[in-house]
């Protein structure tokens, strides 16, 4: 069990490479010249447009980025409360181009979620919440969903959650040891009194997870430490931020000491390069 608390960090990915330009002169009188080698671009993630439909004829509105290649590992992230799954777009177009598919959608009542398959709209209630029953039936729909498409590896996936959708994330992931890893962004102990995480991080196992939020997020951050303390789990991670604000908002949290790194973006990738890339 591994428990961080951010007071400064120098971390840094630098990656760069494109092909080297072919600065040779073409020489049109010698005809058994070796023709000039392809110049092959770089991947670029681009995200098509799906719809899920759930138990209840909801549709689902998500974003899916296709692997590069076969059994690949894949990714679904759940976005925070009135939020939707564009909240994600820069870190899964990262995660898709290291060779992830991935999948974020809209929550139900939020973003283009907003229709059932008869055409009526989607209410929520933004006091109360939603029903756990609806919401580990909707996460369970895009799990489907995404161990179906073509080069994921079923036995490979993770998911991130944020806020409530971290909740979603690991009530979910607790009764489907088919989930190989899970991210929670500010997680709570028990969001609108119907999202307890307590006995499902117990329920978990030894499986990897990681837990994230800022201080300056009070009762997240407190949140971390008692579901680190009630997990007694060898393979759970945390780090605890000085500052950076709710759930996918972390994500614009910069190093003051390198102000080009991403910290949240590089810890998550390391944690699930190690969790689901290694993982036989």
């Amino acid at each position: 069990m591994k428990y961080i608390v951010i007071i400064s960090l120098a971390v840094f990915l630098a990656a760069c490479g494109s092909p080297a330009a072919n600065n040779s002169t073409a020489n049109n009188t010698t005809s058994n010249a070796a023709p000039s080698p392809s110049v092959v671009p770089e991947f670029q993630a681009k995200a098509e447009t799906v719809t899920i439909d759930t138990p209840d004829g909801v549709k689902l509105v998500g974003s899916f980025y296709k692997s590069q290649g076969p059994n690949a590992p894949a990714l679904l992230l759940m976005h925070q409360w009135t939020a939707n799954r564009h909240t994600y777009d820069e870190f899964a177009e990262r995660m898709n181009q290291n060779g992830y598919a991935v999948l974020s959608f809209d929550g139900r009542g939020f973003g283009e979620s907003n229709k059932k398959a008869d055409g009526t709209e989607v209410k929520v209630d933004l006091d109360k919440g939603i029903d756990p029953k609806l919401l580990l039936a909707d996460a369970n729909a895009a799990v489907e969903f995404l161990s179906k498409q073509q080069n994921v590896d079923a036995n490979k996936i993770g998911i991130i959650g944020a806020s409530y959708g971290s909740s979603v994330a690991i009530m979910y992931a607790a009764d489907h040891p088919n989930i190989a890893a899970v991210v929670l962004l500010s997680p709570g102990v028990n969001y609108f009194d119907n999202l307890p995480t307590i006995p499902a991080i117990k329920n978990y196992g030894t499986r990897p997870i990681l837990l994230v939020a800022a201080k300056d997020d009070k009762d997240s951050a407190e949140a971390v430490e008692k579901l680190m303390e009630d997990s007694e789990n060898p393979n759970a991670e945390a780090t605890v931020y000085p500052d950076g604000g709710h759930g996918t908002a972390i994500f614009a949290r910069k190093d003051p000491d390198n102000k080009a790194a991403h910290p949240l973006t590089d810890l998550m990738q390391k944690f699930l390069d190690k969790a689901l890339k290694v993982r036989p």
